[in-house]
């Protein structure tokens, strides 16, 4: 398979999860108007979902469509790559250390999230907590990979397919 199939498809699946993360994003956006110390984690995911449309723009209209694209589509897809890029590190890292972590470390750190949170419902109990820790450890994972992979391949495709950008007036 080739680099670029491999770009449509991981494109087609990072594209559902942007849309997805738009609404989270918004919500995240109310909350830091509460909280201002949430604006560099929504600044991260806004960063994310601007990386993940810029590029399937330029999938669609100037791969696949061969039309020429403003120089300016380039600049949001190199900029936002490289937010999207320390987002990916982050993910992996909070992943990888939820997989190491041990049985006892994890059932340690479930035990405290759970008496911290005197109002959860009944039916959440730590072995339910611990599924859903690592159920989300392994999606973030996945996330992270995809998303280093495709900028990977995004960059590349970048520098192959210069001529479809207009050059910047000086």
């Amino acid at each position: 398979m080739n680099q670029l199939t491999f770009f449509k498809i991981l494109s087609f699946i990072l594209l559902p999860i942007a849309l997805f993360f738009i609404v989270m994003d918004f919500i995240a956006i109310i909350m830091a108007l509460g909280n201002p110390s949430l604006f560099f984690p929504v600044f991260l995911l806004t960063g994310m979902i601007i990386y993940v449309l810029t590029s399937f723009y330029f999938l669609l209209l100037g791969i696949n469509k061969k039309q020429v694209l403003s120089a300016s589509v380039k600049d949001w897809i190199k900029v936002n790559a490289y937010v999207t890029l320390f987002l990916g590190f982050q993910f992996m890292l909070i992943s990888v250390s939820i997989f190491y972590m041990g049985s006892a470390s994890l059932q340690e750190f479930a035990d405290k999230a759970m008496a911290s949170q005197p109002n959860m419902p009944s039916q959440m109990n730590n072995d339910l907590f611990l599924k859903m820790l690592k159920g989300m450890a392994y999606f973030f994972f996945f996330l992270s990979m995809a998303l280093l992979v495709h900028i990977t391949i995004c960059f590349k495709l970048l520098k192959e397919y210069a001529n479809f950008f207009l050059q910047k007036e000086a």
